[in-house]
């Protein structure tokens, strides 16, 4: 336990303290190649579930995983975290012709962010396929908007896009308009590498840092990096300066479970077709296929994308559709131990994450055969 003596470990709610020692000890002893042992471990947490430990709109305002999926009666929220390929994901769906909810909604340029109502249009005549709502799910301010005009309610979006799970969930949705949540992963440390290389060039981002470049990865993770634990903070609603301990990681793991659908970046097509069985879209006609063939490619295509950003890939990564090749930090490394040290708590989350996603593949695929 010598390399985990910066997890405090308190009493949370009815978690009793052996409660949160089984689960520290299940996801700390953890290894991804172990499917066997994975689930077992998966299912040593079972006795230690409460619905207290679920925050009350994860608890009212979403579906449970557990849930027969109806599209009818549920709407898909899509959990964006940056450099996990979620801007794929976008992208993928605006050419299944979904109906999508994101930042470019309430683009002034398209004249519909004063509206008053809920509207359906249409931003790029060159591609009559592609359709957004008139709001902007990516900022709490939009969020707010959003919610007072009713988007939800008004049955007019398809998916929405949000890199503020917890804030929209809690006023997007309530128990009478549930949300279906979606989301994808990428190892912390190799999201966070990611990301420290893209926001240098990115200069379209809001985020954009050229003071980064000729920073080293240890100088970056010890002074710079402002969003360490990224997940957890997200899920329980904490802000990225604020700290997060064990606790927080209990709640964020129950919520995992519990209420999403899991997807991992280096197994996209799989994720995909997960979650279109929730989604009710058979990308089988002669659209999806080429949809697929864009955003997917050929075989050789795929494994590079399965590789990128993977403790087994190449020397350098990618992001698909979204692609920042960059320098790739490898595992064992002291830039690599010092980033997952940082980020322990993403790292447990991340961890159990690969076992829930190889666990929800048997109800997933019973779904698919109904």
């Amino acid at each position: 336990m010598t390399n985990h003596n910066f997890l405090k470990v308190q009493v949370v709610g009815t978690l009793s303290v052996v409660g949160l020692v089984v689960i520290i000890a299940s996801v700390l002893n953890l290894h991804p190649t172990s499917s066997y042992g994975g689930r077992r471990a998966l299912s040593a947490l079972d006795p230690y579930r409460d619905s207290s430990t679920l925050l009350p709109w994860a608890q009212h305002h979403l579906v449970d995983v557990s849930e027969k999926p109806d599209p009818s009666k549920e709407t898909a929220l899509f959990w964006h975290i940056p450099k996990s390929g979620g801007t794929t994901a976008k992208r993928l769906y605006e050419c299944l012709g979904q109906t999508l909810a994101n930042r470019l909604g309430a683009d002034p340029r398209f004249g519909h962010d004063q509206d008053e109502e809920i509207v359906v249009f249409n931003p790029f005549a060159s591609a009559p396929d592609i359709q957004f709502v008139n709001v902007d799910t990516t900022t709490k301010k939009g969020i707010l908007r959003a919610a007072e005009l009713g988007l939800v309610a008004s049955n007019k979006v398809d998916m929405i896009f949000t890199s503020d799970v917890n804030f929209a969930a809690d006023h997007l949705f309530d128990p009478d308009h549930k949300g279906r949540v979606f989301a994808l992963f990428r190892n912390p440390v190799d999201r966070s590498v990611s990301k420290f290389y893209y926001l240098q060039t990115a200069t379209w981002e809001r985020t954009f840092r050229p003071e980064w470049v000729g920073m080293s990865i240890v100088e970056w993770a010890t002074h710079h990096n402002l969003d360490e634990n990224f997940l957890v903070k997200k899920i329980v609603g904490k802000k990225l300066a604020e700290a997060v301990d064990i606790g927080d990681l209990v709640v964020a793991k129950e919520i995992v479970h519990r209420r999403f659908i899991v997807g991992m970046m280096n197994d996209m097509e799989e994720s995909i077709r997960r979650f279109n069985v929730f989604l009710g879209l058979d990308y089988s006609d002669e659209k999806g296929k080429l949809c697929r063939e864009q955003y997917f490619g050929s075989t050789d295509k795929k494994e590079v994308t399965a590789d990128a950003g993977t403790e087994e890939g190449k020397t350098k990564a990618a992001d698909n559709k979204n692609s920042n090749p960059h320098p790739k930090v490898e595992e064992g490394s002291p830039e690599y131990n010092l980033l997952a040290q940082r980020n322990a708590l993403d790292m447990i989350l991340y961890n159990y994450i690969i076992l829930l996603y190889a666990e929800q593949q048997i109800l997933i695929d019973s779904y698919a055969n109904m």
